[in-house]
């Protein structure tokens, strides 16, 4: 796992572009208020100058993240409501391919990179937290409730969702969002969830904007 504080340059700026675009979330969600989009790209050079003419504001933070020429890049953007901050917002789990009606796909990611956009200063909790390969193998599906505990139990790395920061994992390790609370004013938790897999592993073939 790998964090880099410096991954974007104007999160504020680029939540703004962002928040317009964003509609209810195309993935199914345990909180129907949660907003999103979701693509699906092809290679470096491809996925980039798609985005550039379709959705420039995520064009840069896709250059820099999707470098392999040889892969599909699924692409989400998730704007998240307040929960309880110890429980889970989004469970223990390893990221799949949506293929709609069929569910999610089999294969895990090359790697994920999950960009944190926007979250409120005066916010508690909101963390990404990032758990050892295996950690849930037989704890399938978690209790949300009592995160915190789960966190220290199974060994998870809490990254805090700070504005510009960039976690990157192997695409193999089970992550989950911790809950937050704020004021009721507040622009709600926003990242931006980048996943590489095999071609080989890409059926059906991309199908581009999904909102």
């Amino acid at each position: 796992m790998h964090v880099d504080d410096s991954a974007l340059a104007d999160p504020a700026g680029l939540a703004r572009a962002l928040r317009p675009r964003l509609g209810e979330h195309p993935v199914p969600q345990s909180d129907p208020r949660t907003r999103g989009l979701l693509l699906e790209l092809g290679g470096a050079q491809e996925g980039h100058a798609w985005l550039q003419s379709d959705l420039p504001e995520l064009a840069e933070l896709f250059a820099r993240f999707a470098d392999n020429a040889d892969a599909l890049h699924v692409l989400a953007v998730n704007e998240t409501p307040p929960t309880a901050p110890d429980s889970f917002l989004l469970r223990p789990h390893v990221d799949r391919r949506w293929l709609g009606d069929d569910g999610f796909g089999t294969a895990t990611p090359r790697w994920t990179t999950v960009v944190f956009v926007d979250f409120p200063a005066s916010a508690r909790g909101g963390e990404l937290v990032v758990f050892p390969r295996g950690a849930f193998d037989d704890a399938e599906p978690v209790p949300r409730d009592g995160a915190r505990a789960k966190v220290a139990r199974h060994q998870g790395v809490l990254v805090a969702p700070r504005p510009g920061r960039a976690c990157r994992m192997a695409g193999d390790l089970p992550h989950a969002v911790i809950g937050y609370s704020t004021a009721t004013e507040d622009a709600w938790r926003l990242a931006i969830v980048i996943a590489e897999f095999a071609r080989d592993a890409a059926e059906p073939p991309p199908r581009g904007l999904l909102t």
